[in-house]
């Protein structure tokens, strides 16, 4: 099919799929009127603004503005293709689709990869094996001094590559594997001899599996003396170290639905928060987060939680990863684990009811910062107060709730002992350009907000239009497209009226919003579908909708006169100057006229 689903197809998923049993899996859904509600799974917010239509089969959220149909919701919670989308509703709904046609050049790559996958697979069984067996000896001693159960052990499929120069090498080659496929893995390494010799040896290992469960590399920890302590897979066709996460094909059950992760550093601190009981603990490879891995984690939340180890390294790795996650819109807290423990320490000494007590008492990214700052100058010399208070300044900036700024200039006095009027004198100052403010602080999700009357109006015509395409004559009649002054209000009524031209006069509302392709036009129509129709009469809100609409359009004709008729007087030209004048004198008459 020329990897392309048939029309039929896309309309039997799009009749037999149910929006609210599929939005349902991903988001706590309450019945409320004829539609469903639930708080957003696209942006962080504490009261539900996110609306889901069983009537309409559409969704769309009032706070961040992302709308759509059932497909547009799966290609956004999970970060799908539409084709991928349509084959996962297929698949839930038993609906065949006609295999896809590839090229020569696609089925190589597509069996290049599988066969890759496979050999991943065996490498871990194998590994897996050996640990279980005499050779593996060395590796159940390391892991029972962790103490990790053998229940444990089988959830993260742990192993051993046994201290010899061959064991994994020889194994793989026996069932095929050619050198070369061993050498694209980074299974094993070519010897100064010239011969091939396994990669990781002596080692406990550390299979790294994507969200999918697929085996994309490995990570392996020498036991006893020997460098490096840690050592990972190479870049291969399958793994790619800053854009996956481990733990995360166990952890994203939890992760939906406690709607928080926490992320940590090493793969035993994961190991072990599970162990405990901490089902949502991810960790970031030993790298800095990358964007990357912060996308893939906004599949399942936005309420983040970083735990890395209290060394310099951690905190300097904890500092790098906040900036990404909040300008990525997440809602950020840290722990800061005492003396300087990991988190896998901490949690052996301390257990789980200790560790959630640390994580319900995690900082906020400012007083992360704020903590920061004051172990970087001494808070008790008034030098040492004024360095903290300005260093904090820029981080303070980038807090949009008046209130919540208020609480942390308040909770800043009270730590330093300094006057607040000082302080808010500080922050005006920074605000009005006393310092340079800082230009990359990200912009929040949008709160939901009330619309002008014009907004309504726009919203309210083209609801009415679809319920009636005969209304179009009167809409043409008081301006047409030139009566809507949002982009998307004008596209969408040049989109209505060619698919009426095209000779479609009845349009549901559902399929008008599959039919849209621009992702702005499309979240604008949900969200205008699913407001509340405003009380009274619909043919006399309609008219009034117009008649709100043509004053709009011609006060925006006299500020465009105006701004003609400053310019004819500042050149000397008095003739034009006086027929802008007519003109703007007939425009303020016309306005006088469309008073409500």
């Amino acid at each position: 099919m020329n990897g392309r689903i048939p029309e039929d197809i896309i309309e039997s998923l799009r009749q037999q799929a149910d929006i609210v049993e599929i939005v349902a899996g991903y988001v706590t859904l309450k019945k409320q009127g004829q539609n469903y509600t639930g708080l957003c799974p696209f942006h962080q917010e504490k009261t539900p603004s996110f609306v889901v239509s069983p009537a309409k089969q559409i969704f769309h959220c009032f706070g961040c503005g992302k709308g759509g149909n059932v497909f547009t919701f799966l290609m956004e919670q999970e970060g799908l293709a539409f084709q991928e989308a349509a084959e996962k509703l297929a698949l839930r709904y038993g609906i065949a689709l006609p295999e896809k046609e590839t090229t020569p050049a696609q089925k190589e790559q597509e069996s290049r990869i599988k066969r890759l996958r496979q050999i991943n697979q065996w490498a871990m069984e194998l590994y897996e094996q050996a640990l279980k067996s005499k050779i593996g000896t060395p590796g159940r001693e390391y892991f029972s001094r962790r103490g990790l159960s053998s229940e444990t052990i089988g959830q993260f499929h742990l192993g051993y590559a046994p201290d010899q120069w061959d064991f994994l090498t020889k194994e793989l080659t026996a069932k095929g594997v050619s050198e070369q496929e061993l050498l694209l893995l980074g299974l094993s390494v070519t010897s100064s001899r010239g011969t091939l010799v396994d990669k990781f040896r002596g080692r406990v290992m550390f299979p790294i599996l994507d969200e999918r469960d697929q085996v994309i590399g490995f990570g392996g920890r020498i036991i006893g003396e020997g460098q490096p302590k840690y050592l990972n897979s190479q870049e291969t066709p399958l793994f790619h170290k800053g854009k996956g996460l481990y733990g995360l094909s166990l952890a994203k059950n939890a992760i939906r639905q406690q709607d928080q992760v926490i992320i940590m550093e090493g793969y035993m601190d994961v190991i072990a928060a599970r162990q405990q009981g901490v089902a949502n603990a991810v960790a970031s490879l030993g790298t800095s987060l990358t964007v990357e891995q912060v996308k893939l984690l906004t599949r399942y939340t936005y309420r983040t939680l970083i735990c890395y180890d209290g060394d310099s390294a951690g905190e300097a790795a904890t500092l790098r990863g906040l900036d990404i996650l909040d300008q990525q819109g997440c809602r950020v807290g840290v722990m800061r684990i005492p003396e300087g423990k990991d988190p896998d320490d901490f949690l052996k000494i301390k257990g789980k009811e200790a560790f959630i007590q640390l994580a319900e008492k995690a900082f906020s990214l400012f007083e992360y910062k704020f903590q920061l700052n004051m172990e970087k100058f001494d808070k008790e010399e008034m030098a040492g107060k004024v360095a903290i208070i300005q260093a904090s300044l820029p981080e303070l900036a980038k807090i949009k709730s008046p209130v919540a700024r208020q609480g942390y200039i308040t909770m800043m006095a009270d730590t330093l002992h300094f006057p607040e009027p000082a302080i808010k004198d500080e922050v005006r100052r920074y605000f009005t350009g006393g310092q340079k403010k800082d230009k990359t602080a990200p912009a929040r999700s949008p709160e939901l907000k009330s619309q002008s009357s014009e907004e309504l109006a726009q919203g309210i015509i083209i609801r009415c239009f679809l319920r009636d395409v005969r209304r179009q004559e009167a809409i043409e009649e008081a301006g047409g497209a030139s009566l809507f002054g949002n982009p998307q209000a004008r596209s969408l009524y040049q989109t209505l009226s060619a698919l009426i031209m095209a000779g479609y006069v009845t349009l549901k509302e559902e399929d008008l919003v599959a039919l849209i392709d621009r992702q702005e036009e499309r979240q604008w129509l949900t969200g205008i579908l699913l407001q509340e129709s405003p009380p009274g009469d619909e043919e006399r809100v309609f008219q009034d909708s117009l008649l709100t609409l043509r004053r709009q359009k011609v006060e925006r004709q006299i500020k465009d006169k105006m701004a003609k008729l400053a310019a004819a007087e500042r050149s000397g030209d008095n003739s034009a100057a006086k027929e802008i004048m007519i003109a703007l004198s007939g425009l303020n008459i016309e306005k006088q006229k469309l008073k409500p």
